[in-house]
């Protein structure tokens, strides 16, 4: 059996009555090796099922029907015409072979010359229909060529705008990122999680763009001689014919114009042109594949794309990274773990342990395996993860460095406020040496630094860390950026726990208007400053104003949070333990 230019199953034996049915069946066979379609694929399209196709190619003289919708199938627009007449012309032939003449005296006379006749044109036939196959070659490959040769300029711009688009999601998510559970820091989350996936994908996409651009420009060569060395072999066949086959390379498939790019930043456009860009790879990909199998190159560099079905392709990947974290964003962390885990470990197959698109996967994944309230794993998780991103990516990169911030947030959260201390202590400077003083996750590293060292027990240092810190947010992000609300309610619990209660006070009695302003009444911020000012109030001495403060406040959190929730819970347990207090006193 002779093997498959496309691969595959290769073909059986042909079996016909005369030669031209021979021909036929060689030249159908052509067709569908060239165009890379299985059987299957053109039963389907042709309405042919797969062993009548395999029948009709076996040497049977099909029908023409048949034959007119496998050249439809099989060849491309420009050549159409001329295969089919070719085709049916060879189907007559089968069908109404010449009359067989006994050979007698003149016969034997002239049987030599017709038997020489017979081979030369066999040889023409044969040559002009390899010269044929390099011109529709060469038709592909320019077309592929002049598909990677856009694709990279709009990648590199897409590039540039991502870069852009991830600074500013980064700045504004590092303001809001001391508000865990806030729909402002899940969106911001969201938009920045989504983005840095997109810049992994259009770097992605541009490399292999720029690829195909090399493979394309070596196959341009490869068919340009073999053009050449074809049309001599055929001059010298055709004997004194002037005319030369190169006048029937095919008029070129005008590619449609290229759409304007929305100036609009918004995820869903740059998904679709990302998705139009993985097209237009895969199937460039397909075509260089293809060509490059034609002309039998074994050293050929071609790289093998998954489909875009395929579930390890670059396509499904993304959207199943970006499902994860929507599952996440949307509250349902433990799910989106699952979705996340399975990810990761598909993603390690295909790609390779350390591929950035693994490392954001990993973090994402760590993310919510701790707001799922599984902090030792997430911890586990994130140990493992920061010398793997530092080792890959840079220690310095903004990746290594927020995934060292996720590393202390979870330490802390799981209870270790001492280690979450000494890291944090070590991540301040590299963050503020490496984006600068004012960046957002220098602010945000800081915030943190101050939560753990006040929760650590060390209150003192808590408010000094602080009191340093809120002048700076409210410069940098204004008086009511929530980072700096945060970071006032934060100072306001540290200044009591230090012991000034009366202090804490001043500043919770300050705050909690601005967070009514800010975010709202109903906002878990604001409910827990309200519990803060009425603790305060309560340590300060003054039992029946938080005793008033806190029963005011109770309500409120039944109705936003539950009766069962522990923040109700404990207020109300204050409310009881002050109120007997009061009435012994009173």
């Amino acid at each position: 059996m002779t093997p498959k230019a496309g691969g595959g199953r290769p073909w059986g034996p042909i079996r016909t009555e005369n030669d031209a049915a021979r021909r036929l069946a060689v030249l159908l066979r052509r067709h569908v090796d060239a165009c890379g379609k299985t059987l299957a694929v053109l039963g389907a399209e042709i309405n042919v099922s797969k062993a009548q196709t395999g029948a009709n190619l076996a040497g049977k003289v099909p029908s023409r029907e048949f034959v007119i919708a496998l050249i439809r199938a099989t060849v491309p627009p420009e050549l159409r015409e001329r295969r089919q007449q070719e085709a049916l012309g060879l189907r007559e032939q089968a069908l109404h072979p010449a009359p067989h003449t006994p050979p007698g005296p003149s016969a034997a006379a002239g049987r030599g010359y017709a038997v020489e006749l017979a081979a030369a044109q066999a040889r023409q036939i044969e040559t002009y229909d390899r010269l044929t196959r390099a011109l529709e070659q060469q038709a592909e490959v320019e077309r592929a060529k002049n598909n990677s040769d856009k694709l990279v300029m709009v990648l590199l711009n897409m590039i540039r705008q991502l870069d852009r688009r991830v600074a500013d999601l980064v700045q504004e998510r590092d303001h809001l990122r001391t508000r865990p559970g806030s729909e402002a820091l899940e969106d911001a989350e969201r938009k920045l999680a989504r983005a840095e996936e997109q810049e992994k994908r259009a770097h992605a996409e541009l490399q292999r763009a720029e690829e195909k651009q090399r493979q394309a420009e070596e196959l341009q060569a490869r068919v340009q001689d073999q053009l050449r060395r074809l049309t001599d072999e055929l001059d010298r066949l055709r004997a004194g014919d002037t005319s030369s086959p190169l006048d029937a390379l095919p008029a070129l498939i005008e590619e449609p114009a290229e759409q304007p790019r929305s100036a609009d930043p918004v995820g869903d456009d740059i998904d679709a042109v990302l998705a139009r860009a993985s097209a237009v790879n895969d199937k460039d990909n397909d075509t260089l594949t293809r060509v490059t199998s034609q002309l039998d190159d074994t050293t050929a560099e071609i790289v093998q794309d998954n489909p875009p079905d395929n579930v390890s392709s670059p396509e499904s990947m993304s959207a199943r990274h970006n499902l994860g974290i929507s599952v996440g964003e949307s509250g349902d962390h433990a799910q989106a773990v699952i979705l996340l885990t399975e990810l990761v470990a598909d993603l390690t197959r295909v790609l390779g342990a350390d591929h950035p698109h693994i490392l954001s996967a990993r973090q994402n994944l760590g993310i919510n395996v701790g707001h799922s309230g599984d902090r030792a794993q997430a911890v586990i998780l994130f140990t493992e993860l920061v010398p793997d991103v530092t080792r890959v990516l840079g220690a310095d990169h903004p990746h290594t460095l927020i995934a060292r911030q996720n590393l202390g947030i979870n330490v802390g959260e799981s209870g270790d406020r001492a280690q979450a201390v000494i890291l944090f202590t070590e991540l301040v400077p590299d963050v503020t040496r490496v984006l600068g003083a004012d960046h957002p996750h220098t602010l945000s590293a800081r915030q943190n630094l101050g939560i753990n060292v006040g929760e650590s027990g060390d209150h003192a240092q808590a408010v000094i860390l602080l009191t340093e810190l809120v002048p700076d947010l409210i410069r940098v992000l204004g008086a009511s950026h929530p980072d700096t609300l945060s970071a006032r309610q934060n100072l306001g619990s540290s200044v009591g726990e230090s012991g000034d209660r009366a202090q804490a006070v001043l500043l919770l009695t300050e705050l909690v208007p601005d967070l009514i302003r800010v975010l709202g009444a109903d906002h878990p911020h604001t409910l827990s400053a309200r519990h803060n000012l009425g603790l305060n109030v309560g340590e300060s001495g003054d039992r029946p104003q938080a005793v008033i403060l806190l029963t005011e406040l109770v309500p409120d959190l039944i109705r936003v949070l539950g009766a069962g929730h522990p923040h109700t819970l404990k207020t109300f347990h204050l409310i009881t333990s002050w109120h007997k207090v009061v009435r012994r006193t009173s």
